[in-house]
């Protein structure tokens, strides 16, 4: 941003912007890094000093789990990656040595500020608490305290998909899109809401559990499936990749994601079936989000191997036969497969915003 597009934004005079910029400056706070060309004087663009502080963030959406350290405007200054462990002291300890391993990694003088913990989780309205994870099989774990005594940092926790929003809205393709959803499909499925750059929590912490609604039995031809969660007939048991996989193994089919979209594209019923059934499910739930919400753009976040075949083309086109017209608008979804560095990413992000505007 230029001064002139702070003064803007904070309806200041752009004299008590260049006095409040100059000071942050001075405390190598923000830093100018480049130029935008005018026919009068040109105007220096500012961003936070990529050594004013460093924040790790922390990923278990995958039995892979990563870790990194960026710098307050995304960049990565290092990585790693580590089993997330069985049980919760196992995976408490491998997140703490994460954090040690990245220390060691960057240079001494760097100014490690805050640690953010992305998990598949209910997470407490103060980001401290793992209310539950049927993934994980967590209740009730206070992760924060846990992390930060053997760290020595503040640690944030957050829902791996709301990370996901953060990430987007802070270093991704949304930074300037005031309202979008992400839908993050893998072995559960998970959805964040953003408002005005925001991600919405809802009254407790817990908005955003797309996974857990009942599937309309219209959809799918047999009889609602338990769920890990303790119900019967949830998105997840249809959708999800681990329900996509458990239904072709029952059928004879490899219960691998690339063979079933392979078997698909060559015609096989089955794998047709699988995969038409788990995309209307979704679908129908996307639509009824984008209906409620009418977001600017629903981001899709799938595995690679279904990213480009029946899976998607299915889901896209149940999404849009089920919108009223005014709401049917082929730039607002979006298909992706994320890196698996960028829900770790998001987490950092999420730790940097809690330091940076922490209340004093």
């Amino acid at each position: 941003m230029t001064r002139s597009d702070i003064a803007s934004s904070l309806q200041l005079s752009k004299g008590r912007v260049s006095v409040i910029t100059g000071q942050l400056m001075s405390q190598g706070i923000i830093e100018e890094y480049a130029y935008v060309p005018s026919s009068r004087r040109p105007s220096s663009l500012l961003r936070l000093h990529p050594k004013y502080a460093s924040f790790i963030g922390i990923s278990l959406h995958n039995r892979e789990a990563s870790a990194v350290v960026i710098d307050p405007n995304g960049t990565v200054l290092a990585k790693t990656f580590f089993e997330r462990g069985d049980d919760y002291e196992t995976s408490i300890r491998r997140m703490s040595e994460a954090v040690t391993t990245l220390k060691n990694e960057c240079p001494e003088e760097t100014n490690f500020a805050a640690v953010g913990v992305a998990l598949p989780a209910y997470v407490s309205m103060d980001k401290q608490v793992c209310i539950t994870s049927s993934v994980l099989g967590w209740d009730n774990r206070d992760v924060s305290t846990a992390i930060s005594k053997e760290v020595g940092l503040p640690v944030f926790v957050e829902n791996d998909t709301n990370a996901l929003a953060v990430y987007e809205s802070m270093f991704g393709g949304m930074r300037n899109i005031p309202a979008f959803v992400v839908i993050a499909v893998g072995d559960g499925i998970g959805v964040a809401y953003t408002i005005d750059g925001s991600v919405h929590h809802g009254e407790y912490g817990g908005a955003g559990e797309l996974a857990h609604l009942p599937v309309a039995r219209s959809l799918t031809e047999e009889a609602p499936r338990p769920c890990r969660c303790g119900n019967k007939g949830c998105l997840e048991t249809v959708s999800s990749s681990q329900a996509i996989r458990a239904r072709a193994k029952e059928v004879g089919l490899p219960p691998n994601i690339h063979l079933i979209s392979t078997k698909a594209r060559e015609g096989d019923p089955e794998a047709l079936r699988i995969l038409h059934t788990a995309a209307n499910s979704l679908g129908y739930a996307a639509a009824s989000l984008i209906q409620i919400l009418d977001p600017r753009h629903i981001i899709i976040a799938i595995e690679d191997d279904l990213l480009h075949g029946v899976f998607t083309a299915a889901l896209r086109q149940f999404i849009e036969q089920n919108l009223m017209p005014s709401f049917n608008r082929p730039e607002r979804l979006q298909f992706t497969c994320y890196d698996t560095l960028v829900w770790a990413i998001g987490a950092a992000g999420l730790a940097s915003r809690k330091h940076l505007f922490r209340s004093h």
